[in-house]
């Protein structure tokens, strides 16, 4: 049967967890967790939620899921050699992270998060490659694509139930860059929920999707092979968790799980499965009043679920007296696990000796704890007497000592490795101009420096050593796509600027010389180290890091590593794979546009399989201190072919007509050092 993963932002929201029937659940520490906002367990609170899952049997996952900077990384260490120690396996963004967890704690299973944009087998298989037991699949795919996942030999996990970003996870920056909270580092403001308008102006709420509902697909899901079914919601309240974790419980065990008492708990204008099954046109919601109100009325049924502790094990207990000895007491539960405790020395009755009936209505008092009682049997020789006080004193050390086997025996063993972080050589600082185009006009108008084309474009031009291929940010057919790769590669082509786990693996193959492009999140050295180990030979940093830690990523191990930065352009600030336009308004082909409520236009571009909001306002740096990199990004999306030239020649000579609205990004404030 596949695990249900179930969220847990506080002791009782894991409580309610366990005692629905849950198999794993995964928390956030107090640092390292994309969400920073739930009330998180410090590391005494980490132990005894530990210790409570250890005792009932499930497994406890730990999310140190944000991109975290060269300064961090050391106190990170000495925090994982704590925390590891308490979880059955990490969920884990960074690449550079996953290395340095893979080398600090040797045995520590790693699950690559849903915010590596993990959508397509190569994805998977890379990042085996890179140590990973599990994916946590992108909560975008359809059921072909997620059937395609699940037959890589690497355990597949699917998110089943909860709320549905608007962006591809990982691939959102608007949050960060509009507001200065990271979506990245947990902060998200969630700036998708708020007012936002297509141009039709119908729909205020445009960005804001229904939460996922996959559970009346379960059966189909466990037939593909999905390993682990997870439900969202950290944010979420207890009764939520108990509602979700019962549905699941229900639809595993065939029966018919309670959607409306599901749907009524939180919902944002019911559910949706549009991604699954490809019928995107119903998938916009928010959360009414009325969404609210029947959320108020099942609160009390469902904190029941969790009021008390089901029995999860019979206990058989054994007790012997003996004249002048302390008594024993000898348990045992269905696994064969005994333990053995002694209490105080009996008495000799003067007139009813302890009876074995008399001592299991004792030891039966099993409320609160993960047992229920079974068979007592007594051995009372000399006709003593124990009092009901030291009776249940008895039951109340074998308890605690079955615990203490029962966690004992499910704690997986955590040796501590080591690992060094590498530290920074500087940049060989060549400076060169890398253009990224979209259109054939723009192509037309570059006439110097290195060029990144969309494959659409590969047809229009002659491969050269300048002309380099930009993958996709969304593979929607991967075996077409590595045909492609292996035809442009036997055209010319030798340059592939890669996005995504999955680019790099295929890129590789087909023979590519591979450059890291920004959906990589690159964030320190041991990130760039990590990626140079599969061959990436440069890597664009992160967007939302300082300048001066730009300069420092190139580390010392992989000295040959180049560092670019995007010094100009609409930023791409939201991935989507469901375009809020064509499902509101019907498609419109071009000059698509959305609007916040501030009246902010933002450009929609559609690349076909996917779509990219990008920034109002336009990454403007002329005159500012640019960091001495090996390449220096331009984005051109929308530009007109002429403002091109227009724009290089401002960053060469410090000086030029800036664009209407414009935005020195957080490479000088606001940005991660």
């Amino acid at each position: 049967m596949p695990e249900i993963l179930a969220p847990a932002g506080s002791m009782e929201a894991l409580i309610a967890a366990v005692r629905c029937g849950a198999d794993a659940v995964y928390v956030g520490g107090t640092m390292y967790s994309a969400r920073s906002s739930a009330a998180n367990f410090d590391l005494p609170a980490l132990r005894e939620a530990s210790d409570l899952c250890r005792c009932a049997g499930v497994k406890l996952h730990l999310a140190v899921n944000t991109l975290l900077t060269d300064t961090e990384l050391p106190e990170f260490c000495r925090y994982m050699e704590k925390a590891g120690q308490f979880a059955d396996a990490c969920i884990v963004q960074d690449t550079g992270v996953l290395q340095v967890i893979r080398r600090l704690l040797p045995e520590m299973p790693l699950h690559a998060s849903t915010q590596m944009s993990i959508h397509t087998p190569a994805g998977a298989r890379e990042a085996a490659a890179l140590g990973c037991t599990r994916v946590v699949a992108a909560r975008e795919m359809s059921r072909d694509e997620l059937a395609d996942l699940c037959r890589e030999p690497v355990e597949v996990e699917v998110f089943v139930h909860g709320a549905l970003c608007m962006s591809v996870s990982g691939q959102c920056s608007f949050s960060a860059l509009v507001g200065g909270r990271s979506a990245n580092r947990g902060a998200c403001a969630q700036a998708c929920r708020l007012p936002w308008k297509t141009p039709s102006g119908k729909n205020l709420a445009a960005l804001s999707l229904r939460d996922l509902c996959l559970v009346p697909h379960i059966a189909e899901l466990c037939e593909m092979g999905v390993d682990s079914f997870k439900i969202e919601g950290r944010m979420k309240r207890p009764e939520y968790v108990a509602a979700a974790v019962t549905a699941l419980r229900q639809a595993l065990s065939g029966e018919q799980p309670d959607l409306e008492r599901l749907q009524a708990v939180f919902s944002r204008s019911g559910f949706t499965d549009g991604y699954f099954t490809g019928k995107k046109q119903n998938m916009f919601g928010f959360r009414r009043k009325e969404d609210v109100l029947a959320g108020s009325a099942v609160l009390p049924e469902l904190a029941a679920l969790y009021e008390k502790q089901p029995p999860l094990e019979t206990l058989d207990f054994s007790a012997n007296l003996q004249s002048g000895a302390p008594a024993v007491l000898t348990v045992t539960d269905t696994h064969a696990r005994t333990v053995t405790v002694t209490g105080d020395i009996p008495e000799q009755a003067e007139k009813t000796p302890l009876t074995a009936e008399r001592l299991s209505r004792s030891l039966s008092k099993l409320g609160g704890t993960i047992y229920r009682a079974e068979e007592t049997r007594l051995a009372n020789p000399d006709g003593l007497i124990l009092t009901a006080a030291q009776c249940n004193a008895l039951r109340r050390e074998a308890v605690q000592a079955m615990d203490a086997l029962r966690i004992r025996e499910n704690t997986p063993p955590c040796p501590l490795g080591s690992t060094r972080l590498p530290s920074s050589v500087p940049s060989k600082g060549r400076g060169e101009y890398r253009l990224h185009v979209r259109t054939a006009a723009q192509l037309a108008a570059v006439s110097e420096g290195i060029c990144c084309i969309p494959l659409s474009l590969a047809g229009a031009c002659v491969p050269s050593p300048r002309i380099w291929l930009e993958a996709p940010r969304i593979i929607a057919n991967e075996p077409e796509y590595s045909r492609k790769l292996s035809a442009l590669y036997a055209q010319g082509y030798r340059h592939l600027l890669c996005h995504n786990q999955a680019d790099i693996r295929l890129g590789r193959e087909a023979g590519f010389t591979l450059h890291g492009g920004f959906g990589l999140n690159v964030a320190n050295r041991m990130t760039v180290q990590t990626l140079a180990g599969q061959g990436v030979q440069d890597v664009t940093g992160s967007i939302e890091l300082r300048l001066r830690t730009l300069q420092q990523l190139c580390p010392e191990t992989a000295p040959e590593t180049g560092i670019a930065a995007i010094v100009y352009g609409r930023l791409p600030m939201m991935l989507f794979r469901c375009c809020p336009i064509r499902s509101q308004d019907g498609c419109r082909h071009h000059g698509c546009t959305m609007t916040d409520r501030t009246g902010r236009v933002f450009p929609l571009q559609c690349s076909g399989s996917y779509q990219e909001l990008l920034n109002s306002a336009v990454l403007w740096l002329p005159g500012k201190t640019v960091p001495d990199l090996d390449y220096l990004d331009f984005y051109f999306t929308d530009e007109p072919p002429a403002r091109i030239s227009d724009v290089l020649q401002a960053y060469r000579t410090g000086s030029g007509t800036p664009p209407p609205e414009r935005t020195g990004g957080l490479y000088e404030k606001g940005g991660l050092r």
